[in-house]
């Protein structure tokens, strides 16, 4: 998958997508960091936000340091820790500006290639800190849109391949995969088939062809709506059927907008979903009279209708006492008011007694109402026989009734039928394996139903057993194979040859091995005793074209046998039989072509060098080289000499010398004819290096110039960008004009935007310096100068102080004798209040910070 990655980079015409697949090691590491992201547990991704990153997803419950040490695998430390402060030498890099900057709590990792860099950040939430964004993405200031949207789909393509290669085929369940993330998987890799979604008791269906969302179906619901319900569930659990070849297209909106309708239709059934009860001293009617409901009844769960606040008690209704009139005399008033005080006590006294009964009676009734539902659940439980009903009966226990008393007796129960579950699958496994017919499709049909439960219970107490009989598997097939080779035909020879080394190829490990072996050693024996026996009947015809025919095969089909050998000798008999018949007729017909008859003799040795006719031949071909070397010699002169392509002088020299080593012969005359037909070539060619060299001369000073002045532009423009930046944050002093001037609002002192370090790249001595300010039009004023040295130190000894920009010191235009020297004063750019007088030689080199 990741070489298709490659390859789809490489065809690109985009320099930076090319500069990506050229780095190849680098991208291979990219995507297998991000592979083992997208496999950590508990990380979300979100379908239906953008984001700028190549990858984003959402991890819970992971520290900053454990993700860091994952990201640094491949970025090596990070190019700013959390708790730190921005390094100086990022403020202006592309990728923190393309995230809008990197906050302090924030880790961000950066890796370069020579167009762009790969970066990844890890971004704490600031209200939930147990979950941390991680962004990995790749960023290049000259790609374009286009070129970015590419990128980005081959890894949704690589991660989209690698989740669904871990799927079984149909029938396979899905596990750690979002029905919304599936569904984006499957309409990139083009999947066709059908979907059946469970969530609790719902069941739906969806039909995909080709990865469109073709049809959907839920109860009397169908199309869009079905769709819309079903993507909208939580927790569901996918499986995949074969497709439905006969569904007719009832969807025709594209995949993310219904899922986004489903996003909706999920917000508002949560929206709609009823408010808790109000939380209040009361006594829930269950509390004191129901029992629990059912087990598994979801819809007994308490309403606030349940909910029986009980009204404070007043004590007219505990004493049946009518209200006293007015008393005459100020003892009645006494008497009366005493009456009320031992009322109100014995009516305080009666309600906390009712109060603390009635909270007796809850503890009593709620501890016996736990013990009868606990019994009643235990019934239940016995009756049923199924395991996976009895593990829902208990999870829903448990799920329902968290604090109960019994629940470590419940969760050893749960364990106990989760592993008679396992068992019951081991053995099913096992089964289905053994009533497999042992034929091409064997093993991939075992592995398939062994990888299955090995993925469905990765630290099963069985994994040893299964990898065992996975080991089994390719021995079963050998056994099963070793017996069709010998139902082979004995003269059937390239079938059972054929057989043979299959069978070895295939079952390097099979314990019939070295019979299989033994069987092709006694083929090779019986094959030569054929081949003797048709060479008989050869040499009696003096015809041998059948037999060399028969041993060419043999040694073409059968080289690996032991009677190779043998077969070959017997070849050479027959070869010397039949060539020296005609080997002397075809040399004599060549007559003067030297080469050809010569080639003759030179390929018959070749291919028989042990040839009883070796010697004469021999002495044939020495007194044919002698001739063929004087040959070649001048026929290579004379083509080199003839090949205008060939350096005129070079050609020359080779046609002089040529003729100095062979002053005899039949091709000196040639030579020397040749040699005099190149001479007027010499001064021409001569003429014409010269003014070719002349002008790659001039054109590449041209361009030297040109590029020089493009690139000088294109770095004071980025610079001037950075400087303009920095200024924002001093505005309330230094005013930009936005012309590469900066004015002063204390001294009303115009500086240039630009110090000669930042435009030239260099330093200056102090006689350059004051050419420089004459020669400078900034802001298209030509009355720029040296600033004194108090004006510098205005703006780099005063807060808030002029931005730094790399240069340590700058020429003002305080200049004076010291002895036999000439010295100026200096300021330097560093940011403090307190000022000391620096003077530095007109010779140094410094840098100019131009004032008008």
């Amino acid at each position: 998958m990741i070489s298709s990655l490659i390859e789809n980079l490489l065809n690109s015409e985009s320099e930076e997508l090319k500069d990506i697949a050229k780095n190849e090691a680098i991208f291979v590491g990219f995507l297998t960091l991000i592979k083992r992201v997208d496999d950590l547990p508990d990380t979300n991704s979100r379908f239906y936000e953008d984001s700028p990153s190549l990858y984003q997803v959402t991890a819970m419950g992971r520290g900053i340091d454990e993700l860091s040490g994952i990201m640094a695998e491949f970025f090596g430390e990070p190019a700013k820790p959390p708790g730190e402060k921005l390094p100086a030498n990022l403020r202006f890099d592309p990728c923190v500006k393309y995230l809008n900057g990197i906050r302090k709590d924030q880790t961000f990792f950066l890796k370069k290639i020579d167009t762009g860099s790969y970066y990844g950040a890890l971004w704490p939430w600031q209200r939930e800190r147990d979950k941390i964004e991680i962004h990995l993405g790749y960023y290049s200031q000259n790609m374009r849109d286009a070129e970015c949207s590419q990128l980005g789909v081959l890894v949704k393509k690589f991660l989209s391949k690698q989740k669904l290669e871990e799927v079984s085929g149909v029938g396979g369940r899905i596990h750690g995969i979002s029905l919304p993330s599936f569904l984006q998987m499957s309409e990139m890799e083009g999947a066709t088939y059908t979907l059946k979604v469970d969530s609790g008791s719902r069941m739906g269906y969806l039909y995909l062809d080709g990865g469109s969302l073709i049809g959907a179906q839920y109860e009397d619901l169908r199309g869009s709506q079905a769709a819309y319900r079903i993507i909208s569930w939580d927790n569901a659990s996918i499986q995949i059927e074969t497709a439905d070849v006969d569904r007719d297209r009832e969807i025709q909106e594209p995949l993310m907008h219904v899922m986004m309708e489903s996003l909706k239709i999920k917000d508002e059934d949560k929206a709609a979903a009823p408010p808790p009860p109000p939380k209040s001293i009361s006594l829930q009617e269950g509390d004191l009279l129901a029992e629990d409901p059912p087990v598994g009844d979801e819809s007994a769960d308490a309403s606030p209708s349940a909910t029986q606040t009980l009204e404070p008690m007043m004590i007219e209704d505990i004493l049946d006492v009518e209200p006293f009139e007015k008393a005459v005399d100020s003892s009645a008033d006494r008497q009366n008011q005493m009456s009320k005080t031992t009322k109100l006590v014995i009516a305080v006294g009666v309600a906390l007694f009712l109060i603390a009964s009635a909270v007796g009676t809850v503890m009593f009734l709620k501890q016996r109402r736990i013990t009868q539902r606990y019994q009643t659940f235990m019934a239940k439980l016995s009756t049923e026989e199924a395991l996976d009903a009895r593990i829902v009966l208990l999870l829903r226990y448990l799920r329902n009734h968290p604090e109960d008393i019994h629940r470590e007796e419940l969760e050893m129960r749960l364990n106990e039928a989760n592993m008679e579950i396992e068992k019951r699958d081991y053995l099913k496994t096992v089964a289905d394996v053994d009533e497999l017919a042992v034929d091409d499709q064997y093993e991939k049909r075992a592995l398939s139903i062994y990888m299955a439960f090995l993925n469905k219970y990765p630290d099963s107490a069985y994994a040893k057993s299964i990898n065992t009989a996975v080991d089994g598997i390719r021995q079963k097939m050998a056994t099963a194979s070793f017996g069709g080779l010998e139902a082979i035909s004995e003269d059937d020879f390239q079938g059972r040859y054929n057989a043979y080394r299959m069978y070895l190829k295939q079952y390097p490990k099979a314990t019939e091995r070295e019979a299989v072996n033994r069987m092709l050693s006694d083929l090779g024996d019986d094959y030569f005793k054929f081949l003797e026996e048709k060479s008989a009947s050869c040499d009696a015809k003096k015809e041998w074209a059948d037999c060399l025919a028969r041993c060419d095969r043999f040694l073409t089909g059968f080289s690996s046998l032991s009677s190779v050998e043998r077969v070959k000798a017997l070849r050479g008999a027959l070869q010397d039989k039949h060539d020296l018949a005609d080997l002397t007729v075809r040399a004599e017909l060549a007559g003067d072509d030297y080469a050809y008859a010569r080639q003759i003799y030179a390929d018959y040795l070749s291919g028989r060098p042990d040839s009883t006719q070796k010697s004469i031949i021999d002495e044939r071909i020495e007194a044919l080289d002698e001739e063929l070397v004087k040959k070649s010699a001048w026929e290579e002169i004379e083509s080199y000499a003839n090949n205008p392509a060939n350096d005129v002088t070079r050609r020359i020299k080779r046609v002089e010398t040529y003729i100095q080593n062979n002053q005899t012969g039949p091709y000196n005359t040639k030579a020397r004819a040749l040699l005099k037909q190149l001479q007027p070539e010499v001064e021409a060619a001569r003429r014409a290096r010269r003014d070719e060299e002349r002008q790659l001369q001039l054109l590449a000073r041209r361009k030297a110039a040109k590029n020089r002045r493009l690139q000088d532009k294109q770095r004071l423009a980025g610079i001037r960008t950075q400087v303009a930046r920095q200024f924002r944050e001093v505005s309330g002093r230094y005013v930009d004009n936005g012309d590469g001037t900066v004015t002063d609002r204390r001294t009303g002192l115009t500086w240039c935007q630009l110090d000669s370090y930042l435009e030239l790249g260099r330093c200056i001595s102090y006689r350059t310096a004051k050419i420089y300010v004459r020669q400078l039009n900034a802001g298209n004023h030509d009355d720029w100068r040296l600033p004194t040295a108090g004006e510098l130190a205005g703006i780099y000894k005063s807060s808030p102080y002029f931005p730094a920009t790399g240069a340590d010191w700058y020429w003002t235009s305080d200049s004076f004798a010291r002895g036999y020297h000439q010295v100026v004063d200096v300021v330097t750019s560093v940011p403090e209040t307190i000022f000391s007088r620096v003077s530095k030689n007109e010779e140094q080199c410094g840098h100019v910070r131009a004032v008008r």
